[in-house]
């Protein structure tokens, strides 16, 4: 317990690119809530750009006290701008799809499912929320189904058994918005939320993401946005690759965190807010020089990245998770942000 006031204190004083920020016009926002609002709002001094990068925390670090340990100690460490809470609770896989009776008859995940989950955020923003958004990550209906399932499975049910597999992914999303009204009961003002399904693999089979992905999206995340003012929309192209993203324009979402290339294509920062027309997020490869660069490197990469992204309208990061970099590297790539 003593560390975790050790971490609020921490927390409290965890502004020092403000402090060391010289705005001429005028004072800098005087914690990481309002950095992130000034620079949603398009007033945020254009010397400093906002940063984050995440990770996962692995075994032992995903429930209780020790998940909330691990993700404070990570802010602190990386002084970056938000706090993402890591998804890390999985649905368990439903057996016996091999017959019309398994698809009919699959048991439902309790609609508090995720109320372990629910407890690391409730705890996060008891602890930091004061000075900085406490964003969860909550995973779309169809990557929860993908634990639950598998690809086959969904890609089998969408062929042959599309009411069936409606009525689980109903499930899932049920459990999903009873996570998300609950946060927003604690005090949370805003999510991450990663979409999935709309990748170029998926397009042989007709009406895939307009009857079994976006309208669960639209759902989990229409409610995610509804009441909350600091939301981010990631694409992510873990588990697959997008030749177009337009299908995606629609989708709530102050922030958009996008692919850095379509189908082979680089897909630039400058692409992503000529696209959404919003502030976008990304910038650094998540499998490339934040892993494999050294601190000086990382710097002189950052500054090349900003010079030709949107002014004030770029937050660094990846476009993805980036649990292999060393923590100096992304070190180095937020402390680079702000110092422009």
């Amino acid at each position: 317990m003593k560390s975790i006031f050790k971490y609020i204190a921490a927390i409290a004083i965890c502004v020092v690119a403000a402090v060391s920020c010289n705005n001429s016009k005028g004072s800098f926002p005087s914690n990481k809530k309002e950095i992130m609002d000034a620079f949603v709002a398009g007033k945020l001094d254009p010397s400093y750009v906002p940063a984050a990068f995440f990770i996962h925390f692995g075994v032992g670090k995903t429930v209780g006290e020790a998940a909330v340990r691990a993700q404070l100690e990570y802010l602190v460490a990386t002084d970056m701008d938000i706090l993402k809470v890591q998804f890390e609770q999985f649905v368990p896989r439903i057996r016996d799809l091999d017959t019309d009776e398994g698809w009919e008859n699959f048991r439902k995940i309790p609609v508090d499912f995720y109320r372990p989950t629910l407890e690391v955020i409730t705890r996060l923003q008891e602890v930091a929320g004061r000075n900085v958004y406490v964003l969860p990550t909550i995973y779309s209906t169809f990557q929860v189904a993908t634990q639950g399932l598998g690809v086959s499975n969904i890609i089998e049910g969408a062929q042959h058994h599309p009411e069936a597999l409606k009525k689980i992914l109903d499930s899932y999303t049920e459990a999903l918005i009873w996570l998300i009204k609950e946060c927003k009961a604690a005090g949370i003002e805003g999510f991450y939320l990663p979409t999935q399904g709309g990748e170029m693999k998926f397009y042989d089979i007709p009406g895939f993401f307009d009857n079994f992905v976006k309208p669960y999206d639209l759902k989990v995340m229409g409610e995610a946005n509804d009441g909350t003012k600091m939301n981010i929309l990631h694409i992510c192209d873990w588990e697959g690759t997008y030749d177009d993203l337009s299908r995606f324009k629609d989708y709530p979402g102050q922030i958009v965190n996008t692919p850095i290339d379509l189908n082979g294509k680089e897909f630039t920062l400058q692409d992503g807010y000529k696209l959404f027309k919003r502030p976008v997020l990304g910038g650094l490869d998540r499998q490339k020089e934040i892993i494999h660069s050294s601190e000086d490197e990382i710097a002189k990469l950052v500054d090349k990245v900003l010079d030709n992204a949107p002014k004030g309208k770029t937050m660094l990061g990846a476009e993805c998770t980036v649990s292999d970099a060393p923590l100096g590297n992304i070190q180095t790539a937020v402390y680079t942000a702000h110092h422009q």
